[in-house]
């Protein structure tokens, strides 16, 4: 026999037949099973913004009796009554640590903060679907728990108080997530929501504890008992053990730089010994994992960085397995007559009705707009992951059978999937922002306030610039207003030198070139000219928006939340990308530099960047794509494709990309010293200020645009020169050329091509290889003249971009790139 199990499947071995000796074989089966299950079903459902969790009970009950289950023989070759101690064991220790990470991720001090309106919202979205819950559960008790074999004999204010806590619960890790995909953290209603959630949570599990304590005991003195020493593990961990950990947190740098291993192994230590405490002494281990979460510091980056180190593993292999179980303990068979689906409904709606009316009433006594409170209501009723432990602790402690734990698994799905769609009705972006203008006294209430929406095609006179507009020279002195999306550190330097061109004294009165003006004049001439005309001193205004992706770790949401606090060095002015764009405006005249940061979904990238554009009136949109070979990889390449897209598709204002090969102009010297030998990087001066612009015009509307942004903004700086190829049979082109050129004969040379466009791409080509001799130079297109040009293309590969990025930038630009050309290109699309 023994022969024949090391043989493996060889010797025949049946991989599906539990044995307790080698239960690993069958565990690891179960295991992919459940988890594939949950993904596959995870994302049609990511598609509606419905939680993972959802998922994974799905995906329990898809498994369990209720559908699989039906097939002969396969629950009990799967998932054999044998084999589910050890899953059972397996998805335990994986609760344990994610009730850590709940309590890891709850912040205190936003109870704080919001003491008033959160405790407010929090009594009474817990008081009125507790007190539902006791009237209902005097039914449930009568018909289900007293005739029932399987459910603990016991008292019917025990089944109350824990009908009551299943309907008063929040889950908050599900709820926080839904306010950070819902970009509702920052607002009035998410802050309300959130600080109740916290306040919601912690009651909740006082409360829950105090139920499994009571059920537990055997007599009176026991509960006391239970109840003194839980109280007296509180202490301990607060009073004790909390100050000595932040004290070895804080000698071994862990505040700042994030946990070492050693501190690692004592957050390890302290979570099982914690679980064992509360297991022993009658309440759950749940709660021991989620008291030392709650004692952990939370601040700087070391409670994100213990987060990092564990959540993928928790969340992604051991929670499915919890909720799959659970799945495959609802049976939904037993949902079978009139009464008891007529329950689950009154269960469904008592759940409801009473969260969103306590939290919304509560909400609406603190000042804020039906709707809103409504929001606040509907958010606060949200069950997910937080519920379904409940339950299963429960159904563990002998308190629920199995029809009625049914019922509330369905419930709790129910909650849980409405949450968003409800609040996406209830509180839509036109509306958010029709209240924030309106708190700040900008509109009155009746005014219509529309939300972001891609403009009605235009006729092509009135959307597109025309050769006339060109010529027009008014707008020289008005600031140019620029977002700049910022997504990687390197960057930075291309972009801020790309931008550091548009910057140049001439076309300024003399009054705005002083070297210092005295502040109570300085208003005077800023604000108007001599002939009381309303002027802008800056050439500039430039908004840097840095964006990071928002993923389902709970790591991530916990970055989200940290930006508001100027504490964490996870906040706006603590970040380093925006750090470094932001100074850089320090050393330049005549520009003003801001920065925000949001952590969104990757697919909203794009979507959030037009609309911040529009927000802020800005003329245009740039978007810095490094061409290097380390960062233009297969994940930036998808990413990159996707923005620039999505941008062309959704911004009102013009959008351009700037294929950064090193416009900043530094380089890496190999230098010898001695007998030692380094690489060094370095940036010109003086010269390296210097730059060449070739512009291949092609009469296109987007290069008509173009023209007229280098006119008015990149032949004012001295240190420009420029080439610009056009065809010679285009008169308009010609004349249009020759007017904007003529003030710069000195440093623009224009060269016509009597030819077809093909030979005036060739051209361009050819003069891009002659005139281009350094990264600091500019190519720019326009780009709706690339396919044109790519229409006509001559024969031959083209090595320089993928198929994805032609899409967005055309096979002119490939063709550049492709043929070993040093300067950066800018692709130019106007509104």
């Amino acid at each position: 026999m023994a022969a024949a199990d090391q043989s493996g499947v060889f010797g025949g071995l049946d991989p599906t037949e539990y044995n307790p000796s080698d239960p690993l074989v069958l565990f690891i089966i179960q295991v992919v099973i459940i988890v594939v299950t949950c993904r596959l079903l995870h994302y049609p459902l990511s598609l509606i913004r419905q939680p993972r969790v959802i998922a994974e009970v799905i995906g329990g009950v898809l498994l369990g009796p209720s559908v699989m289950g039906h097939i002969p023989n396969f629950n009990s070759t799967i998932f054999p009554p044998a084999s589910m101690p050890m899953l059972t064991l397996v998805a335990n220790i994986g609760l344990v640590f994610f009730l850590f990470l709940v309590g890891l991720e709850l912040d205190i001090s936003l109870v704080v903060k919001n003491f008033r309106v959160a405790g407010s919202v929090a009594i009474a979205g817990m008081a009125l679907p507790f007190g539902f819950g006791v009237a209902v559960s005097y039914g449930l008790y009568r018909t289900y728990h007293l005739d029932d074999n399987e459910a603990n004999p016991m008292s019917f204010g025990l089944y109350a108080l824990f009908i009551g806590v299943a309907m008063a619960i929040t889950a908050f890790p599900v709820l926080a997530r839904i306010l950070t995909e819902l970009k509702l953290l920052s607002t009035n209603v998410g802050t309300i929501v959130l600080s109740a959630g916290v306040s919601n949570d912690i009651v909740g599990w006082v409360l829950l504890a105090l139920t499994v304590a009571l059920v537990n005991a055997s007599s009176g003195i026991v509960a006391l008992w239970i109840f003194l020493v839980s109280c007296g593990w509180i202490l301990f961990l607060l009073w004790i053990v909390k100050p000595i950990f932040r004290y070895a947190a804080r000698r071994s740098g862990s505040l700042d730089t994030g946990p070492t291993q050693l501190i690692m192994i004592f957050t390890f230590i302290l979570v099982l010994i914690s679980a064992f405490f509360t297991s022993i002494i009658g309440v759950h281990p749940i709660f021991g994992g989620f008291l030392a979460g709650m004692v952990i510091p939370h601040e700087k980056v070391f409670a994100v960085g213990v987060t990092e180190k564990i959540e993928d593993i928790i969340t992604l292999l051991f929670l499915p397995l919890y909720f799959a179980l659970s799945g495959l303990k609802t049976n939904l068979g037993l949902l079978d007559d009139g009464t008891t689906w007529g329950y689950t409904i009154a269960i469904i709606v008592i759940a409801m009705v009473t969260k969103v009316a306590g939290g919304a009433l509560a909400a609406k006594a603190n000042g804020l707009l039906w709707r809103e409170s409504f929001t606040v209501g509907t958010l606060m009723s949200c069950k997910g992951l937080v519920e379904l432990i409940v339950l299963n602790v429960g159904l563990q402690a002998g308190i629920l059978s199995q029809r009625v734990f049914t019922m509330f698994v369905v419930m709790a799905l129910a909650c849980t999937f409405l949450t968003t769609p409800l609040t996406t009705w209830l509180y839509p972006v036109w509306y958010q922002k029709k209240v924030a203008l309106w708190r700040r006294g900008e509109v009155n209430w009746d005014d219509v306030v529309v939300d972001h929406a891609p403009p009605a095609p235009a006729p092509a006179h009135a959307a597109r610039p025309s050769a006339e507009t060109v010529r027009d020279d008014s707008a020289r002195l008005a600031p140019l207003k620029i977002l700049v999306m910022l997504t990687r550190l390197e960057s930075i330097p291309g972009i801020t030198a790309f931008l550091k061109v548009l910057i140049s004294p001439s076309g300024y009165t003399a009054s705005e070139q002083s070297d210092a003006i005295h502040p109570s004049r300085r208003l005077a001439i800023e604000k108007t000219d001599s002939t009381g005309t309303m002027q802008q001193s800056d050439a500039l205004v430039i908004h840097g928006l840095k964006l990071e992706e928002l993923t389902d770790r709970t790591s991530a949401l916990m970055r989200a939340s940290s930006i508001e606090d100027e504490d964490s060095p996870l906040s706006l002015r603590k970040d380093p990308i925006l750090q470094s764009f932001v100074s850089v405006g320090k050393f330049w005249d005549r520009s003003r530099i801001t920065g925000a940061k949001a952590i969104i979904p990757d697919h909203e990238f794009a979507e959030y960047t037009a609309n911040k554009a529009t927000d802020l009136g800005s003329d245009m949109v740039v978007v810095p794509w490094a061409m290097t070979s380390e960062a233009d990889d297969e994940f930036v390449t998808s990413r990159m494709v996707r923005i620039v897209k999505g941008l062309y598709e959704s911004a009102t204002c013009d959008v351009v990309v700037l294929l950064d090969r090193g416009f900043d102009d530094a380089a890496v010297e190999h230098v010898n010293e001695g007998d030692n030998a380094a690489n060094w990087m370095f940036a010109r001066g003086g010269q390296g200020e210097r730059h060449h612009v070739l512009f291949g015009f092609f009469g296109t509307a987007d290069d008509i645009a173009a023209l007229k942004f280098l006119n008015e903004r990149v032949f004012l700086n001295k240190n420009v020169t420029a080439t610009i190829v056009y065809r010679s049979s285009d008169a308009d082109s010609h004349d249009s050329l020759a007017s904007v050129t003529s003030a710069y004969s000195e440093r623009i040379v224009l060269e016509s091509v009597d030819s077809t466009m093909t030979d005036v791409s060739l051209h361009l080509l050819a003069k891009a290889k002659e005139e281009i001799r350094s990264s600091s130079d500019l190519i720019i297109l326009g780009h709706d003249a690339l396919t044109g040009s790519s229409a006509s293309s001559p024969s031959g590969s083209t090595s320089g971009l993928d198929n994805r990025q032609l899409g967005v930038l055309g096979e002119l630009a490939d063709r550049l790139v492709a043929s070993g050309v040093l300067g950066s290109i800018v692709v130019y699309r106007a509104m």
